[in-house]
Parts: C-alpha cells; structure tokens; sequence
C-alpha cells in the first residue's frame, strides 16, 4: 500500500513507504520565486510523461535538495509505464523505508512550522534521515479549502 497517500494526520508517524520510479524537473532559485518554479516544473514533467506514453501514478512532489542559499529541488510525478527522458525531465526512485510522515492542513506560509514538528519529532525518537524530504501536495492552491501537503522525512 502506498503511505503517501493515506488519510490525513497531523501529528507525525512512523510508517513504511513502498519505492516509487518518479519523473522529475529539477529547480533552483531563491524562495520568493518558489510558486513559479514550481508551476512550470509540474506542467513540463507532467507533459512529459504524457508524451513518453507512461501515466502519472500519484500526487505532485518536490523533493528538496537544499534551502541556502538557494533552493534545489527535484519536482515532479510518481509514474507507472515507460519514461523516455530528456535534457529537462529524467527518472528518480522516492525511496522506500522507514519515513516519518505528516500531513500539514492549511496555507504554504505555515508549512515551516510543520516540517519543525517533523524534524523534533524524529530526533525526539533517535531517527536520523536518511535521504532527502519531500512534500506531496494533496491539493493545490487553486482547490477549494486549504491547501493539504504531506510531509515525508526518509528516516533510519
């Protein structure tokens, strides 16, 4: 069963992920740019995808790289069937594994907060990561609500 889908807690847990193949776009630039980035990183991989003849096979992720002075990330898609990569677009495994899991409920500008509560629960418990974080965002800004973003820490 994919973790990264379930229904949404606000606390963080100890779960065990499934590997996934992901089509990715990488990003970088200063945070103030972060929404555009974003946007057209998701619109190239998705179109990508639909021209490799695969499908996507889950919520649109940025797996974040580093934050200083710039951020990198690796945006972009699970995906079932086959990938043809290119110059923008390659192929990624999201690792599978120990992960502290946790879905934020509420505006992007809050979700520093809750990636602090990941981060002092799994040292709480003498989890290290393991590999970078990402955020599936569950809903996007333009669905009604507020925006749902769950927050996967790899851990060991």
């Amino acid at each position: 069963m994919d973790t990264t889908m379930r229904a949404p807690t606000q606390s963080p847990e100890l779960v065990e992920l499934e590997p996934h193949e992901a089509a990715v776009t990488h990003i970088s630039g200063a945070p103030d740019e972060l929404r555009t980035l974003l946007g057209d990183a998701f619109e190239a991989t998705m179109q990508h995808i639909a021209i490799s003849g695969a499908q996507v096979a889950g919520p649109p992720f940025a797996r974040y790289l580093s934050f200083e002075p710039r951020i990198e990330a690796e945006v972009g898609f699970p995906y079932i069937g086959t990938l043809t990569t290119s110059d923008r677009v390659r192929q990624v495994a999201l690792p599978g594994g120990r992960a502290v899991l946790m879905t934020h409920v509420g505006p992007y500008e809050e979700i520093a907060a809750a990636w602090g509560r990941v981060s002092a629960w799994a040292s709480e418990q003498g989890l290290v990561p393991s590999s970078p974080a990402w955020e599936s965002y569950l809903t996007g800004p333009d669905d009604p609500g507020a925006p749902v973003t769950q927050i996967v820490l790899p851990v060991r």
